[in-house]
């Protein structure tokens, strides 16, 4: 499974990336035995960490000493003599930190901290704490957060604007429960490139759980957002976020000026609902008040 998971790479050499502490590794990686025996127990518990072919063997191929981390690293070889390095948990890809030293830098990235004020109060210079970064979207994101966990049924899609060489580009983003579980750039927001970026979010989820498929998913209302995840889950439910339908009653009732205060109240008390069936009543008495004072109200 690992070509559809974490071990999925462009490159021609691999990483196998297995949970260990720092202790137990280099009691283990000078000992060919003990050090099978580890990956064999591993495979066992994880098999999702590893490529395809290998339950039909492999064999220890070699070992060099890291000159970043001064640790020896070791390959194995499997039956399609493709070689992966196995890296240690404890090291971050391409062995450039001990995850312990740069988890909490990389997590005040969650608030918006910039590079340059990770680099002054942590050190190194700012283009390493975006290539940390940049390290961590190198596999699947579902397929290396999510395992026993059960993957939710109610998402949220939305795209960010980004540049990519000088030239504007959508980041399909997908997220749920509190987690971010897809983030695929799209060339543009049309529907079919915007299919092709959430359909990675599908195929990870699907390596998990094949007949997965979201109850409902919460957009801003684009056509091409709505379109694409139709088409990659005919029976999900789309919901349209409120903000969004909000924003919209804003930008039509420009007009009302100091009267849209009493609009804009209404449509945040019906949001702040707390059931779903009062959340319907609110709706539907915000539309017959509507009906009764204002003009030019789509039902």
């Amino acid at each position: 499974m690992a070509e559809n998971l974490a071990t999925r790479a462009s490159r021609v050499h691999r990483t196998l990336c297995l949970p260990i502490a720092e202790e137990a590794y280099l009691h283990v990686v000078h000992d060919p035995a003990a050090f099978r025996r580890w990956i064999d127990d591993r495979f066992r518990e994880t098999p999702e960490l590893f490529p395809e072919d290998f339950a039909r063997g492999y064999e220890l191929k070699d070992g060099r000493m890291s000159v970043k981390r001064r640790l020896p690293i070791r390959r194995v070889l499997t039956r399609d003599n493709v070689a992966y390095s196995v890296r240690p948990s404890f090291l971050m890809p391409s062995l450039a930190a001990r995850t312990a030293d740069v988890e909490g830098p990389l997590f005040l990235r969650k608030f918006a901290v910039p590079f340059w004020a990770l680099a002054r109060v942590f050190g190194h210079d700012p283009m390493y704490w975006y290539r940390l970064e940049c390290g961590l979207g190198r596999f699947s994101v579902v397929g290396t957060t999510v395992r026993r966990a059960d993957l939710p049924e109610h998402l949220l899609a939305d795209e960010h604007h980004q540049t990519l060489d000088g030239q504007k580009v959508y980041i399909a983003t997908t997220v749920g429960s509190g987690c971010v579980l897809g983030a695929e750039p799209a060339a543009s927001a049309g529907t079919d490139d915007l299919k092709d970026a959430y359909a990675v979010y599908k195929k990870e989820a699907h390596d998990i759980v094949p007949e997965y498929a979201p109850k409902t998913v919460n957009t801003d209302g684009w056509k091409g957002t709505k379109a694409a995840w139709k088409l990659l889950f005919e029976h999900v439910v789309i919901l349209q976020c409120f903000l969004h339908a909000w924003l919209k009653v804003r930008d039509r009732g420009k007009h009302l000026k100091d009267r849209f205060a009493e609009v804009s109240r209404r449509v945040w008390e019906a949001y702040h609902a707390p059931d779903r069936r009062c959340f319907g009543q609110r709706i539907r008495s915000l539309r017959d008040w509507a009906k009764g004072n204002l003009n030019g109200v789509v039902l």
